[in-house]
């Protein structure tokens, strides 16, 4: 008789197991959710970066006159792109060998050498990823400003004044 009321017993309660699982796996699922952030876009992309130099050299002689092609300070170096953290490398790519001078339109960046580089296959989602050029000083720099156009990011110079020296 006691074997029959113990199983009597664990009959009744099934659906507080079946229950308690169900909600375990509600919870397990909404976590792996959240920490997988699926609404973030993790498709690789080829980003864009960009940059000005005052004291690049003019290809033709000539005295820095806008739409002149010049040499980046930087021409030929390697581009790396790391995660967030700084440690694992994700891409990479030599920086343009060839650059244009900007017009008088670019304020204090008139007459700097502009170039661009493009590096593919970044994966996507990282939100900020860490740029070391040359194997010198690892900046920062979001995802956002990354998928810019070059052209986008080109119209940043014209807003953008260069700090006096103290």
């Amino acid at each position: 008789m006691q074997g029959a009321a113990i199983r009597k017993k664990w009959w009744k309660r099934r659906p507080v197991v079946l229950w308690g699982a169900a909600a375990a796996a509600c919870a397990a699922g909404a976590t792996s959710v959240l920490l997988w952030k699926s609404w973030v876009d993790r498709t690789p992309f080829t980003a864009t970066i960009v940059s000005a130099s005052a004291d690049a050299y003019i290809r033709d002689g000539g005295h820095g006159r806008a739409g002149e092609e010049c040499t980046p300070n930087a021409a030929g170096e390697t581009v790396v792109i790391f995660d967030k953290s700084g440690k694992h490398k994700l891409a990479e790519a030599i920086t343009s060998r060839t650059g244009q001078r900007l017009p008088d339109s670019y304020g204090d960046f008139a007459g700097y050498c502009y170039e661009v580089t493009r590096v593919e296959n970044v994966p996507g989602g990282e939100g900020t990823y860490k740029i070391q050029t040359g194997g010198g000083t690892i900046s920062s720099m979001s995802e956002d400003d990354l998928r810019l156009s070059a052209n986008e990011q080109r119209q940043g110079f014209k807003k953008t004044r260069i700090p006096a020296d103290d």
